[in-house]
């Protein structure tokens, strides 16, 4: 009996995959962070919330001849860097739909998705509660087994 195994050339595992997990995790946390922030509008306030919320309507600024509050200004930015999020991740998944090769070699699509992830990372890190933390750390894991996985453009060629 012959034991030799016929030697089958190894397929390169995906990139695809974990880069699409990158980018639900991108669009999964604006939409948490919506359904938070919404969550907690509607949530009976505590004295000390009232109180830090009178302070920042108090507080106004006035930028390019609009004046806002503070508490305008806050959530504002909250509600667009969710939407944001949100779209960044569902154009991430659209682009590489239309394109995989966009993340099956090493582009420039990758590394930018890799690198703003860890740059949102380490503001998470630092100034953030621990879930954009943890759904960042697995997208930055994400997109970055996708670039190991990918094939160098060099090669790609």
């Amino acid at each position: 009996m012959n034991t030799t195994v016929a030697s089958r050339p190894l397929r390169r595992a995906d990139s695809v995959r974990p880069f699409a997990v990158g980018a639900y995790g991108l669009a999964f946390l604006g939409i948490g962070h919506l359904a938070l922030s919404a969550a907690s509008a509607t949530a009976t306030r505590t004295a000390q919330q009232r109180e830090v919320d009178t302070a920042m309507r108090e507080s106004t600024f006035t930028l390019l001849g609009l004046e806002r509050t503070l508490l305008d200004a806050f959530n504002g930015f909250s509600i667009a860097m969710a939407l944001f999020s949100i779209a960044c991740g569902l154009l991430i998944l659209a682009a590489v739909r239309h394109s995989p090769s966009l993340v099956q070699r090493r582009t420039a699509f990758g590394w930018i998705a890799l690198t703003t992830s860890l740059a949102a990372l380490a503001i998470s890190v630092l100034l953030l509660p621990p879930p954009p933390i943890v759904v960042l750390t697995i997208t930055s894991c994400a997109f970055a087994l996708s670039l190991r996985r990918a094939v160098p453009a060099a090669r790609a060629s």
